[in-house]
């Protein structure tokens, strides 16, 4: 069976367009629209998006599912989006909508499963690629295993990351939509072909990023690691190094808009 189901979905017209919920929804707020910014933070974690709103000052945009947030800092070329809750298909459906409205460049950063031992709690993890684990992606793109970061702007992090002197390893990730449905003979074959991480957007943020013609990477900090035999989550040890995160998201896409 192929996937999506039908075989000529990728040479067939969407019926319901960004561009038209765009309108929409200009519609809806009196004709009003917003300057969007260049670039956009992903952000899933919701004690991230509060540390970086209170952190840094800025504008709320309502115009938006969940909370876009523009950094006064950075000319509000830069914002962060969040609190509008996990997974691939929320994602997609928002980069969507802000494309069209005129976003140019994704950093989509958060927590991720390790399984890879010899990496450090508080080292980044900067991923090259994603298996498409995920149903959204295919949406997207043609069925591949991967889907890969933009070259160019995952090349701009690495930078800042050496600049700082900060510890990161960079390889494949792993996006899947069944967190509770992770199993061991995948986690055995995956972390022999050198698979660092787990989590739940990297590979759905890759295809439609390339789908639309603009550039995606990503970044994580180790939130538990994922053994064939065992479970350490070490989700609580991590406050500062989201924080770290954070801050250094903001700074590469502030970079890239200046």
């Amino acid at each position: 069976m192929p996937f999506p189901n039908l075989a000529e979905k990728h040479q067939s017209e969407p019926l319901v367009t960004p561009e038209q919920h765009s309108e929409y929804r200009k519609d809806e707020n009196d004709g009003e629209s917003v300057e969007p910014p260049e670039a956009v933070v992903l952000c899933y974690s919701r004690s991230l998006m509060e540390y970086l709103t209170e952190s840094y000052d800025g504008e709320t945009i309502g115009h938006y599912y969940g909370e876009l947030y523009l950094f006064d800092d950075t000319d509000r070329k830069v914002g962060v989006l969040g609190n509008f809750g996990i997974g691939a298909p929320t994602t997609a459906m928002l980069m969507d909508e802000l494309i069209v409205d005129g976003v140019e460049s994704f950093l989509s950063i958060g927590f991720a499963g390790c399984l890879d031992d010899d990496i450090e709690m508080g080292e980044f993890i900067v991923p090259s690629k994603a298996i498409r684990d995920e149903g959204t992606s295919h949406h997207y793109v043609e069925s591949e295993k991967y889907a890969r970061a933009s070259e160019d702007l995952t090349e701009e992090t690495k930078a800042l990351l050496e600049d700082r002197d900060e510890s990161y390893h960079v390889g494949p990730s792993w996006t899947t939509d069944a967190i509770y449905q992770e199993t061991k003979k995948e986690v055995e074959e995956y972390a022999e072909e050198g698979v660092l991480t787990v989590e739940m957007e990297a590979s759905a943020v890759f295809a439609v990023a390339a789908h639309r013609g603009v550039e995606a990477a990503s970044m994580f900090v180790v939130s538990d690691y994922l053994g064939t035999s065992d479970w350490e989550p070490k989700f609580h040890l991590t406050a500062e190094d989201m924080q770290r995160l954070g801050d250094t998201a903001k700074d590469v896409l502030e970079a890239r808009t200046n």
